[in-house]
This record gives C-alpha cells, structure tokens and sequence, in this order.
C-alpha cells in the first residue's frame, strides 16, 4: 500500500484517445449539420420549382379559358366553386393539364375578384388569341417553299 502511495497518478488518457474524439467531432457537426441542411435545401428548391412550374400553367390556363368563349357570368359560377371542383372542370374542358395546375387556375380565377376585373381579363385573352391566331395565319401565308 505504500508503494502505491509513492507513484504518481498516471493518466490514462491518451493522445489517440484526445486526436480520435476531435475526429468523431467533426465528422458529427459535418454530418449532424451539413446533410438535413442538403435535404431541406432540396425539398425547398423542389417545392419551388413545383410552385413556378404551376403558376406558368395556370397563366395559360386562365388565358385558355377566358378566351374560349366564356360570359363573365360563367367565369362568375366557376369562381364561386370551390377550388377542387373548379380544377376538375379546368382539367374535364382541356383547359388545365393536371390538378394542380387547374388548382393554381382556379386560385388565379378567384383574384379577379369584381366583375369590371373578369370583364377586363376576358377581354384580353380574347384580343391575346386573336392576334396569336393572326400571326400563325401571316406565317402560313409567307410560308413558301419552293421544290
């Protein structure tokens, strides 16, 4: 007992020991920190393309329908659906590609809130179409090919 009294206390910590904890450390926070970050980041980016890609659809698809012919008073009953039945009548008339674009249709359809608004777009997409149909009808005519 005396003998062990007289050494000293011996550390049994190493240095391997001390360098390997700094490792696992750093290797956590990397890990820990940067790969939810990466995966969030990505399933933001994914829902934002998501959103873009709809509202571009819903654009043409609110010019679609508003110049197919449509009275502002039916653009007025649609509008007053809720926006599951008023996307399945933009898909059913060909107007929306999917669900969710007719969906983020229908959500741009509900903006025009007042008639003078309805009235206004109708009148657009009607003046929209008639010119692009005047330019793909000038592009047929100054098409000639000669064999």
């Amino acid at each position: 007992m005396v003998e062990q009294s007289k050494k000293a206390w011996e550390n049994p910590i190493t240095k391997a020991h001390v360098i390997g904890a700094g490792v696992g450390i750093v290797a956590t926070a990397i890990f820990c920190f940067g790969y939810p970050g990466w995966f969030m980041s990505r399933s933001a980016a994914e829902g934002y393309r998501t959103a873009a890609v709809d509202n571009v659809h819903a654009e043409y698809c609110l010019a679609s329908y508003l110049s197919s012919g449509v009275t502002a008073a039916e653009a007025t009953e649609i509008r007053r659906k809720g926006t599951s039945e008023q996307a399945e009548i933009l898909v059913k008339t060909g107007h929306a590609p999917n669900e969710e674009a007719g969906r983020a249709c229908g959500r741009a359809l509900d903006k025009l809130s007042t008639d003078a608004q309805l009235d206004e777009a109708i009148k657009k997409a009607v003046a929209a179409a008639a010119a692009q149909d005047a330019k793909i009808a000038a592009g047929k005519e100054g098409d000639t090919k000669s064999n």
